[in-house]
């Protein structure tokens, strides 16, 4: 009996010490495939043909801002002060 569990023991330790960089490989893997399709964080190619990681506060070189979303951030931020400006008026007694 004894045998067996120690059997047991020493297979789940040699399989564990022959396997672990492919067993991290998988869970890294894993677990950047998962934040990629939540979008947590970006990829993209570069020039070179390297797959390349960006989070999502960190800009993209290849991509620029076109002038119409310029304008579209502009705007927002206009009606943005515009409002809290008129909060601010209206908080008078």
């Amino acid at each position: 009996m004894y045998e067996v569990a120690l059997g047991y023991m020493v297979g789940s330790a040699a399989s564990l010490l022959l396997f672990r960089t492919w067993i991290k490989e998988r869970i890294v893997e894993g677990t950047l495939d998962m934040l990629i399709n939540e979008d947590y964080i970006r990829s993209f190619i570069d020039d070179d043909g390297v797959t390349q990681l960006a989070k999502l506060d960190e800009d993209i070189v290849d991509r620029e801002i076109s002038p119409e979303m310029w304008e579209h951030f502009e705007r927002a931020l206009n009606e943005l002060k515009e409002e809290t400006e008129e909060s601010e008026e209206d908080d008078t007694p």
